[in-house]
């Protein structure tokens, strides 16, 4: 059984929850039981639960929710936050998703901070984007630190959720 601080860790800043829910309660499925889950993160379910997708309840599927759990989805959010980017990514065609990493080493530390992973560098955190474009969240680019989102990456599309 997973613990209540486990659990916090799952949902959104805009959501307000019991630290003493189980997993039952917040998410509508046994613990053990991962089927229903398919693509979806437990945040997601825990917005389809609050009422949906719609920013105002929810976390709006991580947009400028800077706690996201996943790397791609904190690249994601920073692309979509300037104020919180400083210059770190750009978009280079937002319409087709590409976009590059201008400061590597600041990007790393920003994300080993995320993860209290002080020993995070870019050469680690680029292995983890590359294994991306085996599940079809980033597709390859072949220049330099430049990357590309790819069919099953969601909600970096200006007109799109």
């Amino acid at each position: 059984m997973l613990d209540s601080a486990t659990h916090s860790t799952f949902l959104s800043n805009a959501m307000v929850c019991d630290p003493l829910m189980s997993w039952t309660e917040l998410f509508g499925t046994p613990e053990n039981d991962y089927s229903n889950f398919d693509h979806q993160t437990a945040s997601d379910k825990a917005c389809m639960k609050a009422g949906g997708f719609n920013g105002q309840e929810c976390h709006s599927h991580g947009r400028t929710n800077l706690q996201s759990s996943h790397l791609w989805e904190f690249v994601r959010d920073l692309l979509l936050s300037p104020e919180e980017n400083s210059g770190i990514l750009e978009w280079e065609d937002r319409g087709q998703g590409i976009f590059r990493v201008v400061k590597s080493e600041a990007l790393a530390k920003m994300w080993g901070q995320r993860k209290k992973n002080d020993r995070m560098t870019y050469e680690k955190l680029s292995r983890a984007l590359r294994y991306y474009y085996k599940t079809g969240i980033l597709e390859r680019v072949d220049r330099r630190l430049v990357y590309k989102f790819g069919k099953n990456a969601h909600g970096w599309q200006e007109n799109k959720i």
